[in-house]
């Protein structure tokens, strides 16, 4: 049988529905693994990196730094995240040791490209190999991060450029997995809303959806629909 062709809005709607759903049953996976284990047990990524624990700043700077980067996702996978600081040669220092898989990481507003970020295992690998400017990312399913403060970075083209001017970025999250713009009929320009290719054309390529995914309001039997109407440039 010869499969439908699906629309644009169609398809964004079911990657979005996906993700959400994925990031959910990696929460609740997780948190009975958290009855049997400790955070440093935990076989993930980010376990292989060396990772020490912050003595050196004041408790006021760390516990604001853990306040940062816990609002950086959802309060769902955040409140049992490690939180950690992710220096450039892949190394970690601990602020808050978690029971889940989830690392969230208070980034530095000065600092362009050191972002606020919540990243499950694959999520991690994928930045981690960015980092280590690998031809291509090693994460073996689709991960995901959340950057729900917004970001500032390079570039929409190019993972490794670190000298064009900077790009200011909403709330947005990421589907780490090499999709393809062309085929899923998507974006490749940074936009402030709405969802793109981030990357496209190389092996770093990803899903990057703007704004949250609790934007909105929920579906209930009883509510009244609301229409409206957008006007658009005319096309020539």
């Amino acid at each position: 049988m010869q499969a439908r062709p699906i629309s644009r809005r169609r398809f964004i709607q079911r990657v979005s529905l996906g993700a959400a759903q994925l990031a959910v049953l990696n929460t609740t996976s997780l948190s009975s693994a958290a009855d049997r284990d400790t955070a440093d047990s935990i076989s993930c990524p980010y376990n292989e990196a060396p990772m020490t624990e912050s003595h050196s700043e004041s408790d006021e700077i760390i516990k604001e730094k853990i306040r940062r980067a816990r609002l950086s996702g959802p309060p769902a996978v955040t409140r049992d995240a490690t939180v950690a600081e992710l220096h450039r040669d892949g190394s970690m220092t601990v602020l808050q040791k978690g029971t889940n898989h989830w690392v969230c990481v208070p980034g530095n507003e000065n600092i362009i490209g050191q972002v606020d970020m919540c990243l499950d295992p694959m999520g991690m690998q994928w930045m981690m190999d960015v980092m280590a400017r690998k031809p291509k990312p090693t994460n073996t399913a689709p991960g995901l991060i959340y950057m729900l403060n917004g970001a500032i970075q390079r570039s929409f083209t190019d993972p490794f450029d670190t000298t064009s001017p900077a790009i200011p970025i909403g709330p947005h999250w990421m589907i780490l997995w090499p999709f393809d713009a062309k085929a899923a009929g998507l974006p490749t320009v940074m936009r402030d809303a709405g969802t793109l290719v981030m990357f496209a054309g190389t092996p770093y390529a990803h899903l990057h959806i703007c704004g949250s995914p609790w934007d909105g309001n929920e579906y209930h039997p009883d509510d009244q629909v609301i229409r409206t109407l957008t006007y658009s440039r005319r096309r020539t």
